[in-house]
């Protein structure tokens, strides 16, 4: 059942009309996990029908998301961050160019004046794909900084503290330092018994997603999370580099991190069909 919150987000549709929107909604979420083509098309229906609703776009952007269809994913959240400007969509525009062999484009996004204003759980989220675009691009001493400086955070929820250590050991991986990410493996072993969710058992740590449930972070949890993620940005020496205004100093950083701002263009798009709907790579969290 939709909460009234989204409920409200449909009153601009007949009642009629917001019903079955609704309801396409609901079976879209429902089906993601038993039957994701079925669900796909529900959510397709939904955005089709009520293209300037946010949800609607949303739900689609969620769904193809989880699907593994990161170009229309990429697409559909970039719509419904248009419309209502929703900050904790920009870790998902991320996590996506990521997930479509962008990693500069991933880091422009977390450097952005945009994602300056996340904070909280949000923040961890850009944090993580932040990390993992580095560690994409080969830098994975940068990559390692990022997710020790999320741990280093006091009030850091455990689920986010078992994942950000999943990372971080997949980047000592990564890096052929197995001495080190095989340190790391009790303590996981043990935040995993804690907080991995029953649905994700036997799930390869590479495989770990961007967490899409932003409303549940601990109540404790970061406080704002006062981390400027600027300062991880290498300059050519391998020294840290403040950016201002997600502009770095260096001609390299400047082709890794571009201008810093989120392009959208003007206009809801339309849904696109099938030609649309094959993602071209790996999720973030995929390469973490």
């Amino acid at each position: 059942m939709l909460s009234s919150d989204d409920k409200l987000r449909l009153r601009g549709l007949s009642k009629e009309h917001a019903e079955n929107i609704g309801l396409h909604i609901l079976a879209a979420y429902a089906l993601e996990k038993s039957d994701p083509d079925a669900a796909l098309a529900h959510a397709r229906w939904a955005a089709r029908q009520a293209s300037r609703v946010d949800i609607a776009r949303e739900t689609l952007a969620f769904v193809a998301y989880r699907c593994g269809d990161y170009k229309l994913a990429n697409r559909e959240f970039r719509t419904a961050y248009r419309m209502n400007g929703e900050l904790d969509y920009l870790p998902f525009i991320a996590d996506c160019e990521r997930g479509l062999g962008h990693p500069q484009e991933a880091v422009s996004i977390a450097l952005s004046p945009q994602a300056k204003k996340l904070t909280g759980e949000s923040k961890a989220e850009m944090m993580l794909v932040f990390a993992g675009a580095y560690a994409d691009m080969g830098k994975f001493d940068q990559a390692l900084k990022i997710v020790r400086a999320l741990l280093s955070v006091r009030g850091l929820g455990g689920a986010y503290r078992m994942r950000a250590l999943q990372a971080e050991q997949n980047f000592l991986d990564q890096a052929n330092r197995e001495d080190e990410a095989q340190e790391l493996e009790a303590v996981i072993e043990d935040l995993e018994n804690k907080f991995a969710d029953p649905d994700e058992d036997g799930m390869d740590v590479d495989d770990d997603l961007v967490d899409n449930d932003l409303e549940e972070a601990d109540a404790r949890m970061l406080e704002g999370l006062g981390i400027n993620l600027s300062q991880f940005v290498g300059n050519k020496d391998g020294e840290n580099q403040e950016i201002e205004d997600g502009k770095s100093g260096t001609a390299e950083e400047e082709a890794i991190v571009g201008t810093g701002e989120v392009k959208f263009d003007d206009g809801a798009a339309e849904i696109a069909e099938s030609d649309d709907s094959a993602g071209s790579g790996q999720s973030a969290a995929s390469k973490e």
